[in-house]
C-alpha cells in the first residue's frame, strides 16, 4: 500500500508510467465529500492508464454506456449478437473489436470517451490525500487501437487542467462541483425549458451537491453545471447557499465551545494585526508561531470548523491555510471563506507540501490570494506576510 499527500497522486501514478506496471491501482481518498467516499481503481497497461472508475470495466455496462454516448439505436441488438459471438465473455477488448468490425464506432471514438471518464475520475480525487493499494495481472482489461495503447499521465494532467480553467469560469455563480443548488421559490420565473421542468423538481433538493446529481443521472458534472449556470441565469437556480450553509449549522448545533489553540493574548498597546493560521500539524504551527510570534498576534486551528469558528469571533486580517485538512480540506475551505461577503478580501495564504504550476492554479480557482511550498523559510514567510497587512510592532 502506497500513501500520499494532497495532490500527489500524479507523482504515484508517473512512477508507476515509469516502472511500466500492468495490473489494477485501488484508490482510497481521505475526504468527507460523499461522492467520492468510495474507492476509484485505475487499470494500467505497460504504464499507462487505460480505464478509471468505480470498479473494473464489465463489457455489457460498458457497451451500454458507449451506446448511451454515441446515441446508438442498434446498441442491444449488437450486445445480442457480441454474447454469441465472443469467445471470452469476460474481455471488453473482445467486444469493442466486435462493434468496430461491425462499423457502429471506431477506436478514436472509444478512446476519446473513456479518456474524458477517466479524467473525471482523477479530477475529483486528485486534491486529496488518500492509500493506494496495487494488484499486478497481465490481463488486458481494456486497451485502445491495434497498438494496444491507453493514456499518460501527461496527457491526462493537460486534461485535468483544462476542465479546472472551465470550471473557474463558471466561478463565482457555481463554486465548484461540491455546491449545492437550490431551486428558487419565491418570486421564481416561470420554467420553460422541458427538461429543466423534469429535472429540477425530481433531483434539486437543496440537499444534493451537483455531482452527487450528476453522478445519479450519469452525466459530467462540468456538463451539467453548463446547464445549471443558464437556470441560474433564467432566475429558476441558486448556488449561493453552499457549502458555508451546512457548516454554519453544524456550528449552531455544537453545545460546546470549539478547542482551539491560540497564542497568548498580546499587549493591546502594540496593536499587532491578527493571523489565523489553519494547520493540523503541530510541528507546522509550532514553526509559524516562532516565526510571527513577535510580528503578529497569532491563532491557531487545527480543522475547518474551527477555522470558521475564530473567523466569526476575531477580526482576522490574514489567514495561512493548509491545502491538507481532516474534515473538509483546504481548498474547499478556501472556496466557503470567499462565498461569504465580508472575508471577499481577506487575504489567505495557501500553504502545501508540493509545488507546481497544477497545485496553484486549484488553489488560484480556489480563491487564494498566494501560494507558498512547506517548508516556509522565515524570511520568505515574513516578506509574503509584510506585503499584504505590514507588522505593526513598536519598537
Amino acid at each position: 500500500m502506497l500513501q500520499f499527500e494532497s495532490e500527489q497522486l500524479g507523482d504515484l501514478i508517473l512512477q508507476l508510467q515509469n516502472e511500466h506496471f500492468c495490473g489494477v491501482a485501488s484508490i482510497e481518498t481521505l475526504s468527507n465529500v460523499s461522492t467520492i467516499k468510495h474507492p476509484r481503481i485505475l487499470v494500467f497497461l505497460d504504464g499507462e492508464i487505460t480505464y478509471g472508475g468505480l470498479s473494473l470495466p464489465n463489457p455489457i455496462e460498458l457497451s451500454k454506456e458507449l451506446g448511451q454516448h454515441l446515441k446508438l439505436d442498434i446498441m442491444e441488438a449488437a450486445l445480442q449478437l457480441a454474447q454469441k459471438k465472443v469467445d471470452d465473455p469476460t474481455s471488453v477488448r473482445k467486444y469493442l473489436e466486435l462493434f468496430i468490425l461491425l462499423k457502429l464506432f471506431d477506436w478514436k471514438d472509444v478512446e476519446s470517451y473513456m479518456r474524458t471518464q477517466t479524467t473525471l475520475v482523477l479530477e475529483q480525487i486528485y486534491p486529496y490525500a488518500g492509500r493506494l493499494t496495487l494488484k499486478p495481472s497481465s490481463t488486458v482489461y481494456i486497451a485502445y487501437g491495434e497498438d494496444r495503447h491507453g493514456f499518460t499521465w501527461e496527457q491526462l494532467q493537460d486534461d485535468i487542467v483544462q476542465r479546472i480553467q472551465a470550471w473557474a469560469e463558471l466561478n463565482p455563480i457555481i463554486p465548484s462541483a461540491h455546491s449545492i443548488p437550490y431551486q428558487l421559490k419565491t418570486g421564481q420565473k416561470v420554467i420553460t425549458d422541458v427538461w429543466a421542468q423534469q429535472h429540477l423538481p425530481q433531483w434539486v433538493n437543496g440537499q444534493r451537491t451537483l455531482d452527487e446529481i450528476a453522478n445519479q443521472i450519469n452525466i459530467d458534472p462540468l456538463e451539467l453545471a453548463k446547464k445549471y449556470l443558464g437556470f441560474v441565469q433564467n432566475g429558476w437556480l441558486t448556488f449561493e447557499q453552499d457549502l458555508f450553509l451546512s457548516t454554519t449549522n453544524k456550528l449552531e448545533k455544537k453545545e460546546e465551545t470549539p478547542k482551539v489553540s491560540t497564542v497568548a493574548p498580546q499587549d493591546v498597546s502594540r496593536q499587532l494585526p491578527t493571523i489565523l493560521s489553519v494547520d493540523d500539524s503541530p510541528v507546522v504551527q509550532a514553526m509559524i508561531k516562532r516565526i510571527v510570534g513577535d510580528h503578529y498576534h497569532l491563532l491557531l486551528a487545527s480543522n475547518a470548523m474551527d477555522a470558521l469558528s475564530l473567523l466569526n469571533q476575531a477580526k482576522i486580517e490574514l489567514l495561512l491555510l493548509d491545502v491538507t485538512m481532516p474534515d473538509i480540506d483546504g481548498l474547499e475551505l478556501c472556496r466557503t471563506i470567499r462565498g461569504i461577503n465580508r472575508f471577499r478580501d481577506l487575504p489567505i495564504i495557501m500553504l502545501t507540501a508540493k509545488d507546481g504550476v497544477f497545485s496553484k492554479i486549484r488553489g488560484q480557482i480556489a480563491g487564494s490570494t498566494h501560494y507558498l511550498t512547506k517548508p516556509v523559510e522565515r524570511s520568505k514567510l515574513l516578506e509574503i506576510l509584510g506585503k499584504y497587512i505590514p507588522s505593526k510592532v513598536m519598537s
